[in-house]
């Protein structure tokens, strides 16, 4: 079944809708029902292009769990592990055990974004790859992503979260490849290194 139907299928369950309502959390700006979307859209888009996805449920799991908590003020990790426990608890309603497994080993690793090794997820890299298109978005879309992030961080004071961000996208862009597959390096690579080093560069002005 083509990706943009699965999704339209598990989404459509009552565990998809129950999810969906997680998304419309008034704090969140950027972290809203838009980015599983988007999300879902790259995913087809690298269907389209013949790139293999071994678990598609899972994948599908994945982009509706990865941000299921997300509380700004949580501490590092925190959010993610919750977010995964809850995808044990709820998608294995919908989902067999081994693509409940692949999800919520995606999910965790979106804890630093980089595949651990013996990860228990064959479509992982494309997965984490997919939540990070947005660096590599136009700069007009970054900027509006951008602002969201400062908007769901606006508890914390203006000089800490300058430098807390500054920090997180300088680690981004001191990677000797934001994207693990090749797919979305070619794809993505060269604008996010763009956006990241003008977003620093304001940052720190």
């Amino acid at each position: 079944m083509p990706i943009a139907a699965l999704a339209a299928e598990l989404c459509a369950t009552p565990a998809g809708m129950a999810i969906r309502c997680r998304y419309d959390e008034p704090w969140r700006r950027y972290h809203d029902w838009s980015h599983p979307l988007a999300m879902f859209a790259s995913l087809a888009a690298a269907e389209a292009d013949g790139v293999a996805i071994a678990d598609p449920v899972a994948a599908i799991g994945f982009i509706l769990w990865h941000d299921a908590v997300y509380d700004p003020q949580a501490a590092p990790g925190r959010n993610e592990r919750l977010s995964a426990a809850l995808c044990a608890a709820e998608f294995a309603g919908i989902a067999n055990e081994r693509s409940v497994a692949h999800a919520c080993a995606a999910i965790v690793a979106t804890i630093d974004h980089r595949v651990p090794d013996g990860s228990d997820c064959p479509d992982a890299a494309l997965l984490l790859d997919i939540d990070l298109a947005i660096l590599g978005a136009e700069a007009d879309k970054f900027d509006r992503y951008d602002a969201g992030i400062a908007t769901e961080y606006a508890h914390v004071q203006s000089d800490a979260y300058k430098t807390g961000r500054s920090g997180v996208l300088q680690r981004f862009l001191g990677r000797e490849r934001l994207f693990i597959t090749q797919w979305a390096h070619d794809r993505w690579e060269a604008r996010a290194r763009d956006n990241l080093a003008r977003c620093i560069a304001a940052l720190e002005a």
